[in-house]
Parts: C-alpha cells; sequence; structure tokens
C-alpha cells in the first residue's frame, strides 16, 4: 500500500479525461466501493478541517461508463463544504481521496439528482465519468463487487477476450453479434437493472411481441420502454448471451448491468481497449424472465407520482390509479429502501400511497410481463 499512498489523480475539466497517475500501480488495487443494485459507488473524501470526521467530508459518487460528463447533487456540496451552488456551476473539490488514492482538482457539474436517489432508493451524491480513470487500467468485478486499478495497458484486440472499445465518442463501446450481423454497444453500468437496450427492437426476431413494461428515469424525461425476449442468442467473442431480454430506445444502444454481471471488465481508456471475462465459463448465460410493478413512475418529492398503469399488469390488477403517490414500498420509505439483492425476485410488493388527500394500502401480486 505505501507504494501507492502518493499516487496522485488529477481529475481535470469536465469533459475532459479525470485521471493520471504520477506514480505507477505496480499491484492491483483495491477501491473502497459500494456496490448497489449492481451500480457501483466510490467514496470521495474532501480534505478534513478542524473537528470534521471523514463521513461528514464524503460524498458517494455512482461510477457510470455510460456517462461523457461528472455531476454533484448541490445538496451534498453544501453539506460538505457549507456553500449552496446555482445549478449548472462547476464545483471544485481540491484535495481529496478513494482511499489510499489522492486526488486533486476534481471538478463536476452541479445538477440536482433527488430524483436518481428516490427511484435507487440510495442516496447520490454524484455521478463520475467514464474518463476518470484514464491513465490506468480499470476492473469492474461484478463476481467480487469490486473496482481494481493497476498500471498498464492491455494487449492488441484478439476478437475472444480483448476487443477494441472504440465508438462515436470517448465512452466504451463493444462489437456484439447478433443472428443477423453484428452492433455496436455502449458498455453502461449506469444501465445496472437493464438487460440489452436496442433501438426499433420490433423488428427483431422475438419470442413473444414487445410489450410495455416500464420507464427509465433521466435527468429531464421519463423514457418509456418495452420490451421482449430474443427467439436467438447474442454473442460477445465466443461467449453465447442465450435468448437476451431487449428493451426499446429511441437513443443510445446499450449493453446494460444485467449482460455485464456475467463479466469483469477490463478498460484500457488511452487505447480504446477492453478485456472480458467471463465470471463461470461452465454456467451458461441466461436472462431471468423480468417481474415487475407495471408502474411508470415520476419521482416527486420524497416519492413517486404515477404517472401510468399498465394493462394487464400487477399495478392495474391491484387498482393502482394514475396520478397516486407513492410513499413507501413495502414500508419502507422511497430513497431509503434497502441496496440488497440476490435471491428469487419478490412475490409480492405493498405500496403505502396518497390519492385526493386519503392515505391507501394496497398489495400487488408480483409476475412477469417478460417470460
Amino acid at each position: 500500500m505505501k507504494r501507492i499512498a502518493i499516487l496522485i489523480i488529477a481529475l481535470l475539466a469536465l469533459g475532459k479525461p479525470l485521471a493520471a497517475a504520477d506514480t505507477l500501480i505496480g499491484d492491483p488495487v483495491v477501491l473502497p466501493t459500494q456496490m448497489c443494485r449492481g451500480y457501483f459507488f466510490v467514496p470521495v473524501t474532501l480534505e478534513l478541517r478542524e473537528g470534521e470526521t471523514a463521513d461528514e467530508r464524503t460524498l458517494w459518487f455512482l461510477y457510470d461508463t455510460g456517462a461523457s460528463a461528472s455531476y454533484v447533487d448541490p445538496d451534498s456540496v453544501e453539506r460538505v463544504s457549507g456553500q449552496r451552488l446555482d445549478s449548472g456551476v462547476r464545483a471544485r473539490f481540491g484535495v481529496s481521496t478513494i482511499g489510499d488514492l489522492r486526488l486533486t482538482g476534481l471538478r463536476a457539474r452541479v445538477r440536482d439528482l433527488d430524483h436518481l436517489s428516490i427511484a435507487l432508493g440510495r442516496e447520490i451524491d454524484g455521478i463520475l465519468e467514464y474518463d476518470a480513470f484514464s491513465d490506468v487500467l480499470l476492473t469492474l468485478d461484478y463476481a467480487r463487487s469490486e473496482m481494481r486499478v493497476v498500471s498498464g495497458e492491455l494487449p492488441r484486440p484478439d476478437g475472444e477476450t480483448v476487443f477494441s472499445s472504440n465508438g462515436p465518442d470517448s465512452r466504451p463501446w463493444l462489437r456484439v453479434r447478433f443472428p443477423n450481423g453484428h452492433r455496436r454497444l455502449l458498455i453502461d453500468s449506469g444501465a445496472a437493472l437493464s438487460p440489452i437496450i436496442l433501438r426499433n427492437i420490433g423488428r427483431y426476431d422475438t419470442v413473444r411481441p414487445p410489450r410495455a413494461t416500464g420507464a427509465a428515469v433521466r435527468f429531464s424525461e421519463i423514457e418509456r420502454r418495452s420490451s421482449a425476449r430474443l427467439s436467438g442468442s447474442l454473442w460477445i467473442g465466443g461467449n453465447e448471451l442465450q435468448q437476451p431480454v431487449i428493451q426499446s430506445t429511441p437513443e443510445t444502444e446499450i449493453l446494460g448491468g444485467q449482460a455485464m454481471r456475467h463479466f469483469s471488465w477490463t478498460f484500457d481508456q488511452r487505447n480504446e481497449r477492453v478485456q472480458v471475462r467471463r465470471n463461470d465459463p461452465a454456467t451458461p448465460i441466461t436472462f431471468d424472465p423480468m417481474v415487475t410493478h407495471g408502474m411508470v413512475l415520476v419521482p416527486e418529492g420524497d416519492g413517486m407520482r404515477v404517472a401510468a398503469v399498465l394493462a394487464n399488469s400487477p399495478a392495474f390488477d391491484a387498482g393502482v390509479e394514475t396520478g397516486d403517490f407513492i410513499t413507501h414500498f413495502n414500508g419502507t420509505q422511497m430513497r431509503t429502501r434497502s441496496c440488497e439483492t440476490g435471491g428469487p425476485p419478490p412475490a409480492t410488493l405493498q405500496l403505502d400511497l396518497v390519492r385526493d388527500g386519503t392515505s391507501l394500502q394496497l398489495m400487488l401480486d408480483l409476475y412477469a410481463l417478460v417470460e
């Protein structure tokens, strides 16, 4: 650990490469991250002031390979600095650390992230862009729930374990083989709850026709999505993804967390390469049925407003109505839900909600909208 104690990562201006290692890291260093529902969170601790603890000066950034810019919530900035900054301003944090790694010059655009905290059920202080570790090899190890950094570079792409990550922008892209050709998808750890996201999914051969399944929360809008299960398989090198669930999007096509979690990903940002190692080569890569509540939810205050109820869904069956305001899932406030995952999908979901000023409690019997 002494060899990395003086490592300095210079986080530069928004939209540019953020990391430059002044000291070589000979052995992989595990960063003190937390995993929450498939998302990697990185603790950034600002320089301590007299009488303050590390917890009081720590911000938790979601590391997002699909993000081309970094953001921080204004409430979080005020909590650690005592200053209130307007939305759109670039916050500068001076000296800070991630575990034993020392940072200088961290900057992030101020933007309200409360809606993401509510949607995830965990407080989000900021989003850290893909380029945050541009001068080191960064590994996202889903099997171990670890982020690791080490100096070096990946070998040239071989089409089996090492691939070009070059694409239309500075983010990482991967060429995935489909039954009728290849498509280059964005490797997006920020889409942790999604499988494969594609445009025009009606043109693909699916087990059943696509159906509405919910929505994705974005900064300024709710993107409604339809889903279906592919009849065939996709391939990453020699790795078969058997009949994955696909979702619709009008924009960027994405390889999401439900596919990423079967692998360990090492990014060589300088050379635009990515190494993909399968967690368990002996176990087929399959995708569970999509079990969801059937509501389109819009974050509002400390809860969620029901923007739409999908027909023939658990919410529809239970009598949830458009305009209902949900305050709790299974007795827990919306923005403080557990990060625990694993095990089979829950069979029920208890909603506490307010409808026309009256408090109600509804129980949803959950089932798969996409088998």
